[in-house]
């Protein structure tokens, strides 16, 4: 079953021995392929102590990858999946920790939202008259990536006061991983006999402290871990935040042995139609076929420069409702905002106008900023309801949450055997009549702490993340500008599996695929960032072009791009559209 839907391309790289480093165009059935291998590696498990181990670009990729798994019929208890940050977290800061002289004292992840908060200030202080564009990055050697004396002075005195709480960041949380590793040979070692296999997605993307983590664990395993780097190097889009498409001898280099390269051509996806459309801003030109059913199909391509922005919603709502009526489904409808900012807008717009449509929004949820708190993960459990669909998933997310709770309070919760059905049937037991979101889940929190007696000091960590956690939520419910509901029912919807048209940006949709694409402000400062545009020798350029061909290949057969009038920067000078785009040469439909 694993592979008999599989063409001979794909098939090689699912049953391929030992290291590989699989590139795949757009539409090339690269995420079909992740999620065969890793569940082909799953089956192929002599030995109840291993894990395949995929690392995913977000935590969508990863939930995805689960729940394909699971409608495979396969057992999913050896699977380990997520972000590279969350991957260090939970395999080497938690367990080995006590081998970093930063960290040996304790340590907990910083809040996300208070972080901005500091370095706002921070920049108010440092920088008074202008924004500057920090690079928060760390490199293997630990030296930062500062341009003057006053970006260092900032970046210091922002590591220290975290230092003071014993809190670190993402980039932090990278190094020291990095660090624990490559001084620990007896620790790579290890997680190698750990691990069978671990995928790499999207590693194009990755930054070189993450290719040095990974390589740490395969180097020093000698042959008893493999990896399976899969990407795309035309979608690299995180250039500007470190990430690089390394080249096969690079890689092989770093992990100290032979790499297998093998690729996926042609698309099964999208029409020719729209292949010839975004082949326009490839970076490496390539012939792409399609190889699909819908591979004549013409669809639609169209461009609007006319609209303004106030009317952007009105024209985003007519093509959804065109492609309703002329019977696409609403989850082949997407619609891609160029920042994450815009999401909550348009989504409370349209699901205004268009009460009889559903919208699949994952940045609508109050918590959504939150995803590192523990209080946030706590939140998930109960507002998700216990269900065949979302067991392997409750089973995570209680793994982590009690693993945690216990490197948080300092010693154990629960009896070690079976211990996290005994947390599940706790949080399952526990039930609140309040209407009100916030009062439902303070409710449910304070029925945990009671049925697994936890104290929690005032001023601890815990407490401090307990604050940080409804503070934020007030701030959302009560701010005009959202205007998200606040009864229980509405943050539940937020965690269910809703079929609907998706509103996300470029980057969240990555590897997903749509009848319909509804692209809107493609204009020039935000696809690409004005920091691309700013930092980048050919003036973004080459991240406009990713963005768009990653916009674009979504589609399957029609493709709606909006640059619309009337958008300003801060010093009120309009915004214009895209360059790439406004250079293309093609006949556009009308509607």
């Amino acid at each position: 079953m694993i592979l008999e839907i599989l063409n001979d391309e794909q098939k090689k790289a699912v049953t391929g021995k030992g290291n590989i480093l699989l590139t795949a165009c757009p539409g090339s059935g690269k995420t079909r392929v992740v999620v065969h291998k890793v569940a082909y590696e799953l089956n192929r498990l002599t030995s109840s102590k291993k894990y395949v181990i995929a690392v995913t670009f977000t935590n969508r990729a990863a939930d995805e990858i689960v729940r394909r798994i699971d409608k495979l019929g396969i057992n999913t208890d050896q699977l380990w999946t997520g972000t590279i940050h969350a991957f260090c977290l939970e395999w080497v800061l938690k367990p080995y920790s006590m081998y970093s002289e930063n960290l040996k004292n304790g340590f907990s992840i910083a809040d996300e939202v208070a972080n901005e908060k500091l370095l706002i200030e921070l920049q108010k202080k440092y920088f008074p008259k202008r924004y500057v564009n920090l690079n928060l990055r760390i490199n293997k050697d630990g030296s930062y990536n500062f341009k003057n004396a006053n970006e260092q002075k900032l970046i210091h005195e922002y590591y220290h006061v975290l230092e003071q709480k014993k809190q670190i960041d993402f980039n932090q949380l990278l190094f020291y991983s990095y660090q624990i590793l490559s001084s620990n040979k007896l620790i790579s070692e290890s997680l190698a006999n750990v691990f069978s296999f671990i995928c790499v997605d999207e590693y194009q993307d990755t930054q070189d402290l993450q290719y040095a983590i990974i390589a740490e664990i395969i180097k020093k395993g000698n042959g008893k871990a493999n990896v399976f780097f899969t990407g795309d190097v035309g979608q690299a889009v995180y250039g500007s935040l470190g990430g690089v498409a390394k080249s096969h001898d690079d890689i092989e280099e770093m992990i100290g042995c032979s790499l297998k390269q093998l690729s996926l051509s042609g698309n099964y996806r999208s029409s020719q139609r729209i292949i010839d459309f975004y082949r326009q801003f490839q970076i490496h030109s390539i012939e792409i076929s399609a190889l699909g059913e819908n591979k004549e199909n013409k669809g639609l391509i169209t461009l609007n420069t006319n609209i303004t922005k106030d009317d952007v919603v009105e024209e985003i709502i007519r093509l959804i409702q065109y492609h309703i009526d002329s019977g696409v489904p609403e989850n082949e409808i997407c619609v891609l905002v160029p920042q994450w900012w815009l999401i909550t807008s348009i989504t409370k717009q349209l699901k205004s106008k268009l009460p009889d449509i559903n919208f699949d929004a994952s940045g609508l949820a109050p918590m959504s900023k939150h995803r590192e708190n523990i209080w946030h993960k706590i939140s998930r459990m109960f507002l998700t309801e216990p269900s065949p669909k979302l067991y392997s998933a409750r089973r995570r997310w209680a793994d982590e949450i009690l693993s945690e709770l216990e490197i948080l309070l300092g010693y154990s919760l629960l009896d070690e055997e079976g211990k996290i059905k005994q947390f599940l049937r706790i949080i399952n037991s526990i039930n609140s009549s309040e209407s009100e979101g916030i009062k439902y889940i303070e409710d449910c929190f304070k029925q945990l702490i009671k049925l697994l007696k936890i104290n929690i000091p005032k001023d601890s960590v815990l407490d401090e993340k307990w604050q940080l956690f409804f503070e934020n939520i007030n701030r959302w419910i009560n701010d005009p500008d959202y205007a998200v509901p606040s009864d229980t029912e509405s943050f539940k919807s937020y965690y269910r599996e809703i079929n609907g048209v998706v509103i996300n940006t470029c980057v969240g949709v990555k590897g997903e695929e749509f009848k319909t694409v509804i692209a809107y402000g493609i204009l020039h400062g935000y696809i690409p960032h004005w920091n691309d545009i700013y930092n980048q020798r050919d003036k973004g350029v080459t991240a406009s072009k990713k963005l768009l061909y990653v916009i674009c290949s979504r589609a399957k057969d029609n493709l709606h791009l909006i640059a619309e009038k009337g958008r300003q920067t801060k010093k009120k000078k309009a915004l214009e559209i895209n360059k790439e785009l406004n250079s293309v040469q093609f006949e556009f439909d009308t509607i």
